[in-house]
């Protein structure tokens, strides 16, 4: 019986585990900036909870 393969898995064997290690290091540091900084302003906040 013939299997085809996946199309999905062709795309991910191009980026190196590298790239993906520092593509995930840089979400997750704009993400503690943007918690730090725009979450934490308080007149951001002031402006959600009026």
């Amino acid at each position: 019986m013939p299997t085809a393969k996946l199309a999905s898995s062709a795309p991910m064997s191009l980026i190196s585990p590298e790239l993906l290690a520092l593509a995930e290091l840089w979400f997750y540091r704009a993400g503690h900036f943007f918690v730090t900084s725009v979450l934490d302003d308080p007149a951001w906040l002031a402006l959600m909870f009026c």
